[in-house]
């Protein structure tokens, strides 16, 4: 039996009660009329984001997820549409600040074509890395749980496809054009840092996590030696001016 399968059965098994829990959802009922009946997709997205609010409570696990299915007016059950319970928690939660740092490098990338200015390459790198880690500050005593998870058979490949996407991102912005295996190299190298750091920031207990912006600092710099990025800094930027400017 799907998820999707079991779900209806349990609607069905509930029968007048699930009525009641739905009839009076917030998110579905506006005045007297009620709203058509949303998708399995759209209540998983409604119960996935109203999750994060338990997060801090419950962590990454089931119980954020079923209690935010009844906040929503939706049988505790609801949280078997999520096989992978906290996982495919903390996975919504990646691709949403992801999906965030893409419009905002975006909107940054179209303001320095209107203003004629033009940040560094590595500028472009390091704001954005700073941007994404600073994201995860709201929920920084449950982040070594959601390390873990990833870690998780079930749960490897959509973390690697999820960071592999945010290295393709953030290279994109800062005008890389590069091919082969230089490409490979750069993604992965990047991607190091970004974890290494990400390690830092879970064990930072310094003002405004000043700690982990000076390893990230740091670890950058090793990384523009490692790569010899230095000669290329230049022709990087005139393709970024170029690329953005098309």
């Amino acid at each position: 039996m799907t998820i999707l399968q079991e779900f209806k059965f349990a609607r069905n098994l509930l029968g007048q009660n699930y009525c009641r829990w739905f009839s009076t959802s917030k998110r579905y009922r506006q005045g007297d009329s009620d709203k058509e009946e949303p998708s399995v997709e759209d209540i998983q997205k409604i119960v996935l984001n109203t999750a994060l609010e338990f997060v801090p409570i419950h962590g990454w696990t089931v119980q954020s997820l079923s209690e935010a299915a009844k906040h929503e007016g939706y049988p505790g059950v609801a949280h078997g549409m999520f096989p992978r319970g906290g996982g495919d928690l903390m996975h919504h939660f990646v691709k949403e600040c992801n999906s965030q740092l893409a419009e905002q490098l975006a909107l940054d990338t179209s303001k320095e074509v209107e203003e004629g200015e033009r940040k560094k390459t590595c500028a472009v790198i390091r704001d954005a890395l700073q941007t994404r880690l600073r994201m995860i500050i709201p929920y920084h005593a449950q982040w070594p749980e959601a390390m873990v998870l990833t870690a998780r058979p079930e749960n490897v490949a959509e973390h690697f496809n999820n960071l592999a996407n945010l290295m393709d991102t953030i290279w994109y912005h800062a005008g890389d054009k590069s091919a082969h295996f230089n490409w490979y190299t750069k993604r992965i190298s990047l991607a190091a840092v970004y974890k290494s750091s990400e390690l830092c920031f879970i064990q930072d207990k310094s003002p405004d996590f000043e700690e982990t912006w000076t390893f990230l600092d740091n670890r950058l710099t090793d990384f523009t030696r490692f790569a010899k990025l230095r000669g290329d800094v230049q022709s990087f930027d005139t393709v970024r001016y170029r690329l953005v400017a098309f």
